[in-house]
């Protein structure tokens, strides 16, 4: 995948911490943190630790704070293949590195490796080949991945399954309610502008108890789309209807990657056959299950 085209370079250039978690997902950020914790305590780790798919740095970040609090000196850094803007610079973090491809400077090995979600979002037949070739002798793999079953997984599907409605409606209901609104103000709109309306309302109405419409943000985005098209002002309102097409558009294309990345993982026999054929021995493969949360995907762990 070319780093130009790769849709996760905007999500992490405008700073974004993390994948799949924001500032309602304080749980499960305090449940992946502890994962990772508790991997590390049962892991012989061998260094240095390079995580695959870093993003902006969560995983390295955590475990940057795991050899604080247990006063272990960690050589952790972090890999991706799109372009990152890490918010804290202190983190030895690589963008445009593909893990395919990736190798340490002078033949160096990598002791263990981890991903968060990375693993699968590149070429796994060619990667873990790769991945097998940089690894010491007795090094370790280990590797939180989607799942169809996963929480993570299943919340995407849903909101990709409605965005062709939601970008249908913004482009035939919004958009012409807006042109509307700015040329004839609220009190004094065409009947072709009231059809709009009613056809946006009857969409609202039909997904007003459907989770992946409220995490679309649909009804907040376009109330302030067509308020500040009924108050006349024009830069806003068009500003706000072209960064939402936009953000729908992109994360369109960031779900696409996500659904395509479990199609690699078709089964955990076929994984697992996966990893043995690229050379690792004692291939695990777990499902992952927080308390009140739901499942997570799964945990793969291997060795060299």
């Amino acid at each position: 995948m070319k780093t130009t085209k790769n849709p996760w370079t905007e999500y992490w250039q405008r700073g974004a911490k993390a994948s799949f978690l924001d500032e309602k997902s304080r749980l499960q950020a305090y449940q992946m943190r502890k994962f990772w914790f508790e991997r590390f305590d049962e892991a012989d780790i061998k260094q240095p630790v390079v995580d695959i798919g870093t993003g902006n740095g969560a995983v390295v970040q955590w475990l940057t704070e795991y050899s604080e609090e247990k006063g272990k000196k960690l050589d952790v850094q972090g890999i991706d293949s799109a372009e990152i803007n890490p918010p804290n610079k202190a983190l030895k973090l690589s963008g445009n590195t593909p893990y395919e491809t990736f190798k340490l400077p002078s033949n160096k090995k990598v002791g263990m490796f981890v991903s968060h979600y990375g693993l699968e979002y590149g070429d796994m037949a060619e990667g873990l080949k790769n991945l097998h070739t940089q690894l010491k002798r007795g090094g370790v793999l280990i590797a939180l991945v989607h799942s169809e079953s996963s929480v993570i997984y299943k919340k995407s599907q849903a909101i990709y399954d409605l965005i062709p409605s939601a970008v249908k409606h913004l482009k035939k209901s919004v958009a012409p309610l807006q042109d509307a609104l700015l040329k004839h103000g609220a009190n004094n709109l065409p009947r072709s502008a009231l059809q709009a309306q009613q056809a946006l309302n009857q969409f609202a109405r039909k997904h007003e108890r459907n989770p992946a419409f409220h995490a679309m943000n649909f009804v907040p985005a376009t109330k302030h789309v067509l308020q500040a098209a009924a108050k006349g002002n024009e830069v806003e309102s068009r500003q706000v209807y072209a960064g939402y097409l936009n953000s729908i558009n992109a994360n369109k294309a960031r779900t696409q990657t996500l659904l395509k990345a479990v199609e690699q993982l078709s089964g955990i026999e076929e994984t697992k056959k996966e990893f043995e054929n690229a050379g690792f021995k004692n291939v695990v493969i777990q499902e992952v299950e927080f308390p009140e949360s739901g499942v997570f995907g799964h945990c793969i762990q291997a060795s060299k």
